[in-house]
């Protein structure tokens, strides 16, 4: 007997519609997801979302009153270029950016309040689409 003979006669019809459609649904709303995230990380700009975020938690030591290890975080091209250690971020791909490595393990801002969870994930987003400006 073939698997839906087995299935067929051990279990209702009904049941198996049912289970049809739940693995279905979580299908399109996997798929559906993904659009929005990917949605989501087209709108986010460096001059818009992550600039005051650096400004905010980074700049006054990578960039205003000095560049500790060489790294100047006030502009997109200096954030590209990096410092000592290299580029701070590579493009589309947030699992290799220093910068964001240093921010999620909370080794930088070395003092005051670290990032939000929130505008971690607006950085990791922001890497993910290609950094754009």
């Amino acid at each position: 007997m073939n698997l839906w003979g087995k299935l067929t006669t051990r279990f209702d019809p009904l049941i198996l519609i049912l289970l049809i459609g739940i693995v279905h649904t979580s299908c399109v709303h996997n798929e559906y997801h993904s659009k929005t995230q990917l949605k989501t990380t087209k709108t986010i700009k460096y001059s818009i979302h992550i600039k005051p975020i650096l400004q905010k938690y980074c700049i006054e030591c990578h960039g205003v009153e000095g560049t500790e290890s060489e790294l100047d975080l006030r502009t997109l091209e200096s954030i590209l270029k990096g410092g000592e250690s290299g580029p701070s971020i590579i493009k589309n791909k947030p699992n290799e950016s220093l910068l964001l490595k240093q921010i999620e393990d909370q080794i930088m801002p070395p003092e005051g309040a670290p990032l939000t969870k929130k505008h971690i994930k607006k950085i990791r987003l922001w890497i993910l689409s290609g950094a754009s400006s």
